[in-house]
């Protein structure tokens, strides 16, 4: 009788503390979830964008001087027509039909709206207005979701927002995701968390791997996306499946693959120069032991194999150069580079982040603040590698340029720094910095990545979408004066100076009511 109450008392003990447990799992499961959506914006207020909802009307644009197709030179004194969202006419002093609204464009100069060709809006819809005042009428989300799908869709069925291109989330192998972080951090709850606070999707095999790639082009992504973390075999089964479906694949490239690779692989882009830069500190062996000078004598003498590769394969590579150069001035002068930006706009939940992420941009929780060093000796070196490091971004952008190596640009906005719309001015600069014409730079940032996802926009000629902006300034004189701009005209939408300065103010003040930080200190 005793031994059989102690039992019946066990069991109920037991049973108590599997319930326990059950509820602690369950509590840290939803405290996991709610710390990973506000890092990534999801608890930030929402800004209204019915205010700025408006239909295309048929619109006249005169005496303004429009960017050639070729993206070469300004054609002045050109008539543009609209109508039903698209270009109907491209005229020199054309008619104006009756019943038109006319934009005197007098001393103002057209170009194609903005592509970003990368982009992670993560869980900040306000950033949809952000890129739409900047002039960006398209944007590539590089690493999407279920909720950029339904954000696409509201575009499509009126939401003031650029077209929305959506990637599949990012793949990843599942013994990637793990041998990524520390010994101990494996199995299905290393997976899962690694996929959560990463936005990654993992598989276990190729054949899984092609499975469901192909299963979110069924779901309604318009490419797929590849993260570094893939097993060559899955990889390849990745590429195989967009090449047979015919559409746009843009990754990482896995440590695993050589650069050699660059010839034959099917991926259709690179996501970051970066990524052909980590190929060749692999290639290079010891930075430490060796030093900044040998590496760039290396990426010299690799270049040209490189854009001979890139070229012959069709390869295009996406640009991410200003927040390239941000790395070092973060590393070691981050209060210098936060007061740059206009902080203000970028989504707080964001910004502030979380340290056991390793995300957010403040000098608590940025990552890249930890890397300056701690001896004279360490800090030298360390700078003699970010300064190397930049360099090799710029020799490789200037011999694509050369080279004729379709280059995309692209910001990587939401990552450190890169604050949605304006970072693609940014973006612009640091490659007319670093080499490109303004016409080359305005080209990567519209007809380019046009041509490559088949958006019927990126050029100003009679049946292309109506995407364009009319500025105030010539860009192609000087890049910077993409900035200056008066109306902003989304899929015949028009949105003029005021529009468009309203939109701002509108994520200012949400951003200011959700912010938990002292936005004075960093300005």
């Amino acid at each position: 009788m005793r031994f059989s109450t102690i039992g019946k008392w066990s069991l109920r003990a037991g049973g108590v503390i599997t319930v326990l447990i059950l509820l602690a799992v369950a509590v840290l499961f939803i405290l996991i979830n709610r710390d990973v959506d506000r890092v990534y914006g999801g608890q930030t207020g929402v800004a209204g964008h019915a205010p700025f909802q408006a239909e295309a009307k048929p619109t006249a644009i005169t005496h303004v001087s429009v960017l050639s197709p070729d993206g070469t030179e300004m054609l002045a004194n050109r008539t543009v027509l609209l109508e039903n969202g698209e270009i109907v006419s491209v005229a020199p002093d054309g008619e104006v039909p009756d019943g038109m609204f006319v934009i005197d464009g007098e001393g103002k100069f057209l170009i194609p709206g903005l592509i970003d060709s990368h982009v992670h809006l993560q869980r900040s819809p306000n950033d949809l207005l952000l890129y739409v005042a900047n002039g960006v009428t398209q944007i590539r989300s590089m690493g999407g979701s279920d909720a950029d799908l339904a954000l696409k869709r509201e575009i499509e069925n009126g939401r003031i927002g650029p077209r929305f291109y959506v990637s599949s989330t990012a793949m990843a192998s599942a013994t990637g995701l793990t041998s990524a972080g520390p010994d101990w951090f494996s199995g299905p709850v290393a997976i899962w968390f690694a996929e959560l606070a990463f936005n990654m999707h993992s598989t276990s095999s190729s054949e899984q791997a092609a499975e469901d790639a192909r299963s979110f082009i069924q779901k309604g992504y318009d490419g797929i996306k590849l993260y570094g973390f893939l097993d060559m075999d899955s990889y390849r089964a990745i590429l195989d499946v967009a090449d047979e479906l015919d559409v746009p694949s843009a990754g990482h490239l896995p440590d695993a693959m050589p650069l050699s690779e660059l010839r034959t692989t099917k991926l259709r882009e690179i996501a970051h120069i970066e990524e052909i830069v980590k190929g060749l500190l692999l290639e290079f062996g010891s930075f430490r032991s060796q030093g900044g000078e040998a590496f760039i004598e290396f990426v010299e003498s690799r270049k040209a194999e490189i854009i001979s590769d890139l070229v012959a394969n069709d390869v295009a590579v996406h640009s991410t150069l200003w927040l390239t150069e941000s790395f070092k001035k973060q590393v070691f002068d981050l209060e210098a580079a936060l007061a740059e930006v206009p902080l203000e706009y970028a989504n707080p939940g964001i910004v502030e982040g979380n340290s056991v992420l390793g995300l957010g941009w403040l000098p608590a929780r940025n990552k890249f603040h930890t890397y300056a060093g701690n001896t004279p000796e360490e800090i030298a070196r360390n700078k003699a590698f970010w300064d190397a490091r930049e360099e090799a971004h710029h020799i490789l952008l200037k011999a694509m340029v050369e080279g004729g190596v379709t280059v995309l640009a692209g910001t990587d906005a939401n990552a450190w720094l890169t604050i949605p719309g304006f970072s693609l001015h940014d973006e612009l600069q640091s490659l007319s910095r670093a080499g490109m014409s303004p016409a080359q730079a305005i080209y990567a940032a519209t007809a380019a990545p046009a041509q490559i996802i088949r958006n019927n926009a990126g050029i100003i000629e009679t049946g292309r979408r109506a995407d364009l902006v009319l500025l105030n300034e010539n860009p192609l004189t000087d890049i910077e004066n993409t900035t200056s701009i008066d109306t902003v005209i989304l899929n015949g939408r028009i949105l003029d100076r005021a529009q468009l300065d309203a939109m701002l103010e509108a994520v200012r003040e949400t951003n200011a009511e959700s912010r938990k930080f002292d936005l004075e200190l960093y300005q």
